[in-house]
């Protein structure tokens, strides 16, 4: 008799034994109990989530469609009460995966995304639950946002692009919404070519007289700078220099227009291939697009005070032109100077060699051939002091920003 009572009692205790719960069984247990589409109530407040933002690459910022094409996780950790177990007594078990569409999900929407509106993941992402009630989920996704660009100091600019999680279903009574700390992160963040993350910057606003919320992640962009100004601003300071050097090369030489015109044809080639690095955006010009313009209009008047020199040169003694800027020349103090003021030993012999020769120019000739220079002079201060103002004014507005 006392035999069979022993038995009874180790098959009770074994049966006991072998038939307690697991984690993964409480866990089981309380998604029965409770609705995935219904976020957690608790007695005497609201449920706090926690959000942080993981950048892992910035794919392209497009200027035309204004959209910044990233991959990123978002990271949600909550606690949910009735979800503790001693991991000591359950074989040093501290966690259980569980499939996200079984459990409560943060109701954030991404609100500026242009491509899947809201989605904050693609595929299916478990949620973790610890055994100290944590819950921890994962969305990681490649978004496409709206990013308003300012492209008025390219290649200057600076931009601010954010990514605004909106609360959708839930009130903010109900359950509260926080920044993680820290709340942006870059673990396994690859760099990219053109642009550099340099700040950022969160905060919390309140909409429809703060029954929702709104978590704004803002990341401050920077264009790299040595490509932009290495391949167009260099070269097109070098060809403005150079466009200067036409009014050094004599009237006379024949060679005037032939560097003219070659610079001006190079700007323009060069143009094109500058086009391509602009950014199409017409909600801002950028200001080395003016500058570049002005550029052109300025190698375009070069060319034509150019033409106008050379028709000095070769304007006759009869032209009413040439007896104008004669008649005004001879009135100046330079050439009054000039007239009065005795020749030197070379001179004295032109002079004599004039006397002599029939084919030297005369005077009049020698006087014509000064007051052509002194209007090529004329004209290289003129676009000098022109092409120095804007690309100073250019660099001023550039590093200011």
């Amino acid at each position: 008799m006392q035999t069979a009572v022993w038995m009874m009692l180790f098959v009770h205790t074994v049966a006991g034994h072998f038939t307690t719960n697991t984690p993964t069984d409480m866990v089981l247990d309380y998604l029965k109990r409770n609705n995935p589409l219904q976020f957690p109530v608790f007695e005497g407040g609201a449920l706090n989530v926690s959000v942080n933002f993981n950048v892992l690459h910035l794919d392209d910022l497009d200027e035309t469609k204004q959209a910044l094409t990233s991959t990123a996780w978002f990271y949600f950790v909550w606690n949910l009460k009735g979800l503790e177990w001693n991991e000591t007594k359950y074989q040093n078990i501290s966690r259980v995966v569980v499939p996200e569409e079984l459990l409560w999900l943060p109701d954030l929407k991404l609100y500026n995304s242009i491509d899947t509106f809201g989605h904050l993941s693609e595929d299916s992402f478990p949620t973790t639950v610890w055994s100290n009630g944590t819950v921890e989920w994962y969305a990681a996704k490649k978004h496409v946002t709206s990013c308003k660009l300012d492209v008025s100091y390219f290649p200057f600019d600076r931009q601010r692009c954010y990514f605004r999680l909106t609360q959708w279903v839930s009130f903010s009574s109900e359950v509260n919404f926080t920044f993680y700390d820290p709340p942006i992160t870059f673990r396994a963040f690859e760099e990219n070519g053109e642009w550099e993350i340099t700040d950022t910057s969160v905060h919390k606003e309140y909409t429809y007289e703060g029954k929702y919320q709104s978590l704004i992640f803002e990341l401050i962009l920077v264009r790299r700078r040595p490509f932009y100004v290495l391949s167009m601003m260099v070269p097109m300071s070098v060809l403005s220099a150079l466009n200067l050097m036409v009014f050094h090369v004599p009237p006379g030489s024949g060679e005037k227009m032939t560097l003219c015109v070659s610079v001006l044809l190079s700007y323009s080639v060069y143009l094109t291939y500058i086009n391509t690095l602009l950014p199409p955006v017409s909600d801002s010009v950028a200001l080395f697009s003016i500058y570049l313009i002005c550029m052109f209009v300025l190698k375009t008047l070069t060319v034509v005070a150019s033409v106008f020199v050379l028709h000095l040169h070769s304007a006759s003694p009869t032209s009413k032109l040439r007896q104008r800027l004669t008649r005004y020349s001879s009135t100046t103090l330079t050439f009054r100077n000039q007239q009065n003021a005795p020749l030197t030993k070379a001179a004295s012999q032109d002079v004599k060699m004039s006397g002599n020769d029939i084919n030297a120019p005369s005077l009049p000739e020698k006087r014509w051939s000064f007051i052509v220079q002194r209007v090529d002079h004329l004209f290289f201060v003129t676009f000098l002091l022109l092409f120095l103002t804007s690309s100073s004014g250019l660099l001023c507005a550039l590093m200011v920003s």
